[in-house]
């Protein structure tokens, strides 16, 4: 018997790949799919809200009038 064939073989080097090198591949994967569904998901920059009031011209009210919010809520 050959000197190399006296030491056996481990079980992943008969496979081809090494198990550590799947384990990375997949890790890579796992992080690339995760920044590619946050990109997808995050929200754009919202566009700038186009204004109906007038700058200019005949308006109705004070234009420095108070602004009120009023809240209904049912708390049961």
């Amino acid at each position: 018997m050959s000197p190399r064939r006296a030491i056996p073989l481990k079980e992943s080097q008969k496979n081809g790949l090494p198990m550590w090198a799947i384990a990375i591949g997949l890790g890579v994967l796992v992080v690339i799919a995760a920044a590619v569904l946050f990109v997808l998901q995050t929200p754009s920059a919202p566009a700038p809200a186009s204004s109906n009031v007038l700058t200019s011209g005949k308006t109705k009210g004070n234009a420095d009038a108070p602004i009120a919010f009023i809240e209904f809520g049912d708390f049961k």
